[in-house]
C-alpha cells in the first residue's frame, strides 16, 4: 500500500487557519501563495511551477475535449479530420509562435490541393477556436486568425437540388408508406432529425404552425433527442395546408416512430426511406426536399429574410446562396428550352 502524503507537514499553518507555501517564476522569484487545504496547495504550486503545454498540439487536443462536451456528436466527428490535418500542419510549434502568416499560407495549401470552400471555411474556423481556447487560458494575447481573409477563387461545392420529377413523384405518392416524411420535409424545410423528433404536441393546427425545437441524432445506430442544429433552427415553420391534412390527428407520440412509439433507430429510418425511393422510382434524399422547400419560397417570392427564418438558417448567406443557385438554375432551365425551341426550327 502506497505511504499517505502528509502535505500539512510541508507547509506552514497561519493563524488565519490557511496553509502558505511559495513558488517560483521562470526568473527565480518567490511568490506566497495560500489555501486552507493542504493537498490542494500543493497541486497548485505544481501547476505554478510546471506550467501547461504551449505546444499547438497539445492546445488543440485541449480544446477538442472541452469543445467536444458541448457540441452533438455528429459535429464532434466532423472536426476530426480537419483537426488532424491542422495538428500535422503546426506539429511541434508552440502556439504563440504561429501568425497570420503561417495561418493564411495553410489555407492557400489546402486551397491549391482542391479543397472546397467550405472545408477549408472549417479549417479556419477551427484554428480560430483553438486560438481563442489559448486566449482564455492566459496562454497568448491575440488571435491571428483576426488578421486573416478567405482565400478567393475556392471552389463552390454545388447544392444539389431534387429534379422536377422527383418532386412531382413525392407530391402525387402518398399513398407510399414513409411518404409523410418526404412530405414534411418538402412542405415545411425540416432537416432530417428535426422531422424525426418531430411530435404531434408540436403540430399547432389552431394557429397553422410547427414548433421546431429539437433534433434526432444518431450515435452509432441509437437515436438521441438534442437541440436543434443553431439557436435559429429553433422556431415555427408554417404549417401548409397540403402538409396538414397529410398528417394525421393524433394527440401525442412521435409521427415518425417503431410500432412501440420509441424513435427510429438510424437503421430503422434508412430501411424505411430506401423502400420509399425504391417505391416512387427516385433516388432522392431528405436535404434535396429541403432544398425542394427552398425553391417553394424562392417562387413563391417570399424575402430571403423570411426565407432565413423558415429554414432556419444562423447565417443569411447560407439562405441567399440557395437562392441564388436556384435562381441559376431556373436561368438554364431558360435557357434550354430557348436552345430546343429555336433548333427544333419552331422559332421561324
Amino acid at each position: 500500500m502506497a505511504k499517505k502524503i502528509d502535505y500539512a507537514s510541508m507547509f506552514t499553518l497561519r493563524s488565519d487557519g490557511r496553509y502558505q507555501g511559495y513558488w517560483h517564476d521562470t526568473s527565480g522569484k518567490r511568490h506566497t501563495i495560500c489555501d486552507r487545504d493542504a493537498e490542494t496547495l500543493y497541486h497548485k504550486i505544481q501547476l505554478k511551477e510546471q506550467p501547461a503545454s504551449s505546444l499547438f498540439s497539445d492546445i488543440a487536443d485541449e480544446w477538442y475535449e472541452d469543445h467536444c462536451d458541448r457540441v452533438g456528436f455528429k459535429t464532434a466527428e466532423a472536426y476530426k479530420a480537419p483537426l488532424r490535418r491542422i495538428i500535422d500542419r503546426f506539429v511541434n510549434q508552440s502556439i504563440s509562435d504561429i501568425s497570420a502568416a503561417s495561418v493564411n499560407a495553410f489555407l492557400l495549401y489546402l486551397s491549391n490541393r482542391g479543397y472546397a470552400k467550405r472545408t477549408v471555411q472549417m479549417h479556419r474556423d477551427i484554428i480560430n477556436m483553438i486560438m481563442n481556447h489559448a486566449i482564455v487560458a492566459g496562454i497568448i494575447l491575440s488571435n491571428p486568425c483576426a488578421a486573416v481573409s478567405m482565400p478567393r477563387n475556392l471552389r463552390v461545392t454545388p447544392r444539389e437540388l431534387p429534379d422536377d420529377d422527383a418532386i412531382e413523384a413525392v407530391k402525387r405518392r402518398t399513398d407510399v408508406p414513409f411518404s409523410l416524411f418526404a412530405s414534411v420535409c418538402l412542405y415545411s424545410g425540416l432537416r432530417r432529425g428535426e422531422a424525426l423528433a418531430l411530435r404531434y404536441e408540436d403540430i399547432d393546427r389552431k394557429n397553422k404552425i410547427i414548433h421546431v425545437t429539437k433534433s434526432v441524432e444518431f450515435v452509432g445506430n441509437n437515436p438521441h433527442i438534442k437541440s436543434t442544429k443553431t439557436v435559429s433552427g429553433n422556431r415555427d415553420v408554417i404549417l401548409l395546408d397540403v402538409l396538414a391534412n397529410l398528417i394525421p390527428d393524433e394527440k401525442a407520440g412521435y409521427v415518425f416512430s417503431r410500432d412501440d412509439g420509441g424513435m427510429l433507430t438510424k437503421t430503422q429510418y434508412r430501411k424505411r426511406w430506401l423502400k420509399y425511393c425504391e417505391i416512387i422510382g427516385h433516388d432522392i434524399t431528405a436535404h434535396q426536399l429541403r432544398h425542394g422547400y427552398a425553391t417553394i419560397l424562392f417562387e413563391a417570392g417570399i424575402p430571403d429574410k423570411d426565407a432565413q427564418e423558415l429554414l432556419g438558417h444562423s447565417d443569411i448567406t447560407v439562405t441567399r446562396n440557395i437562392y441564388t443557385h436556384i435562381r441559376q438554375s431556373h436561368r438554364n432551365e431558360t435557357a434550354a428550352k430557348l436552345n430546343a425551341f429555336v433548333q427544333s426550327g419552331s422559332g421561324k
